[in-house]
């Protein structure tokens, strides 16, 4: 090499050292959450060396950390320009797409990262989450056993780990976990957050209340403890934490999914203080934001409904059974109809397992989702069901599959995803056997159930809005009168009825199910089984009818929503 070429190997050698160097020091800052320092830096390396991998994806980091979305995303679609192999990038991307609710896309970036480096645990991590959030257990308890395996002490690891856990049913373990790493990370209020939760689900209400109003105590900014605080009736905010709280409302600096969890907990706050007019605002601010992100196509559900009465119209099947099957029941209806209490009464039975909701059949039948059910894969479920290959397979997995919640020789395992409702066509024919409970309520009290509540991510996004609400009852009451005038033996078990009269109704679900009575079904508040759903509170109190009617505190806010109802 001659004189001229080591001057500029030098040269180059020197600069790009400067650029770490500074590069170091531009993360040290962005760590300590100075921002405006860190970008400064990020900045000047980014226009002195437009095409360096990691000032790119640094530079995205920061605007996702101030959430600023978009410009997050256009950086680290520019680091993996300049690195097509950039794991680490392609990780990131992924992230951005688990926030803005695009799944399938998320799982596309967390897999080509994870090919490229199988043992980076970032994506390792970031899996388990997505598959969490998804409710698909099996994967999401594979992917952060790895990332333990690989780095046993990570708490992100760890954290995500116990979440899994809970998720499959192993709360105790998951529990054991979560107090560990809070012990270890004191600061970590997410820590802190998930342990109260996972407490709650087993009904340890008062360690859970300590958990969060401690953590309020110390710092009432972190939003991890404001929405469990502010919602807890014993608890009141002072004017510095509404104040605070309403200016966040008002501010640029916070992202919409905060603003809708602060809106909420604010409606929270004041229906719990019977300020009604209050709460409605914060109700309909709430609803309306939530909303704004993504918009309900109502007329994917009219296809998915109108193609389930005619394809299993004239359809006979006769499945091959095994004795050892276990009976499924299956406890369907719109959600916050009653099916969390029908299932909480059956699984105090002692022949009874009680799985919770389960996704597995939606899974097993190739739909993948039983909302905004994408159109090729309803076709192709259309031909499957005139396969008797495929109708057996399908029985044959999903009974395999309950079989993981026998524990102690239950004869019984009930399934109470509501929207199982829109199956029911599949199955009686490949389960014959099953039994069959469809849970309903007044519309309105129904309805505004479902308007009052939050769900996970976007599951039931057609439930923000009024319009959209009302019009997606009226098509499930359409496609129940058609299942029940196609069959006579399922059971129709009214919320009002249940209430008014809970020893007789109780001992007509029983029977229905082949099952002797036990006294213990009325205790059912008592039982410390884990419950993960919207109803984790009301079903460990006796019965009650405070939800009936609840709706007419609101009336002068769901005007769209009455109006909705009537059009039939």
């Amino acid at each position: 090499m001659n004189r001229h070429l080591r001057r500029k190997q030098k040269k180059e050698e020197s600069k790009k050292h400067n650029i770490n160097d500074k590069l170091l020091i531009a993360i040290q800052f962005h760590s300590n959450k100075n921002f405006n320092e860190a970008e400064k830096i990020y900045t000047k390396l980014n226009q002195s060396s437009p095409n360096n991998y990691d000032v790119l994806r640094h530079l995205g980091i920061l605007n996702q950390d101030l959430g600023r979305l978009e410009e997050a995303y256009n950086f680290f679609q520019d680091a993996v320009k300049v690195k097509s192999d950039g794991y680490e990038a392609l990780n990131n991307l992924g992230t951005i797409h688990v926030i803005n609710k695009n799944q399938n896309l998320a799982l596309k970036c967390f897999e080509k990262s994870i090919n490229i480096n199988p043992n980076y645990v970032p994506t390792i991590n970031n899996l388990a989450g997505l598959y969490h959030r998804l409710h698909k257990s099996d994967e999401s308890l594979k992917y952060s056993k790895k990332a333990i395996s690989l780095q046993p002490d990570n708490p992100l690891a760890l954290n995500q780990h116990a979440k899994a856990l809970v998720l499959n049913d192993k709360i105790d373990e998951g529990i054991e976990i979560f107090q560990k790493i809070c012990d270890e990370y004191p600061d970590r209020s997410d820590f802190k957050a998930n342990l109260a939760t996972a407490l709650k689900e087993i009904g340890e209400f008062e360690k859970s209340k300590k958990i969060i109003d401690s953590g309020f105590k110390q710092n009432f900014k972190r939003l991890d403890f404001f929405a469990p605080f502010a919602c807890d009736k014993k608890n009141s905010l002072t004017e510095e934490h509404i104040q605070y709280y309403k200016n966040q409302l008002k501010s640029n600096d916070i992202n919409t999914e905060d603003k809708i969890l602060i809106s909420h907990t604010f409606f929270e706050y004041y229906r719990n203080k019977k300020y009604f007019d209050d709460s409605g605002e914060f109700l309909k601010m709430s609803n309306e934001l939530q909303y704004s992100l993504r918009d309900f196509n109502i007329n994917f559900e009219e296809n998915l409904f109108g193609k389930m009465k005619k394809m299993f119209t004239g359809i006979t099947f006769e499945p091959k059974k095994n004795k050892n099957d276990v009976v499924p029941i299956f406890i369907c209806g719109m959600p916050r109809s009653g099916t969390t209490l029908c299932e909480q009464i059956l699984s105090t039975h002692s022949k009874v397992s009680g799985a919770g909701e389960l996704s597995e059949l939606i899974k097993i039948s190739g739909l993948e989702n039983i909302i905004q059910t994408d159109k090729d894969l309803l076709e192709k479920f259309e031909e499957n069901v005139k396969d008797k290959k495929y109708l057996q397979s399908v029985r044959e997995k999903y009974l395999k599959y309950l079989q993981r919640f026998v524990k102690n020789e239950e004869s019984h395992v009930t399934d109470k995803l509501p929207h199982n409702f829109i199956l029911i066509g599949l199955i009686k024919l490949i389960m014959p056997d099953a039994k069959i409970i469809y849970c309903k309520r007044s519309p309105m009290d129904n309805c505004f159930s479902l308007y009052t509540h939050k769900f996970v991510d976007m599951a039931h996004q057609y439930s923000y809005n009024q319009k959209m609400l009302g019009k997606y009852y009226l098509m499930h009451e359409d496609l129940m009168s058609f299942w029940l005038d196609k069959y006579n033996d399922l059971f129709v078990l009214d919320n009002e009825e249940l209430v008014a009269n809970q020893e007789g109704i109780s001992k007509k679900i029983v029977k229905f199910c082949d099952l002797d009575w036990e006294k213990e079904c009325l205790n059912f508040h008592k039982t410390k089984r884990q419950v993960r759903t919207a109803s984790i509170e009301q079903v460990r109190q006796p019965i009650n009818a405070k939800s009936i009617g609840a709706w007419k505190n609101y009336k002068d806010y769901l005007i769209d929503l009455v109006t909705s109802l009537k059009n039939k």
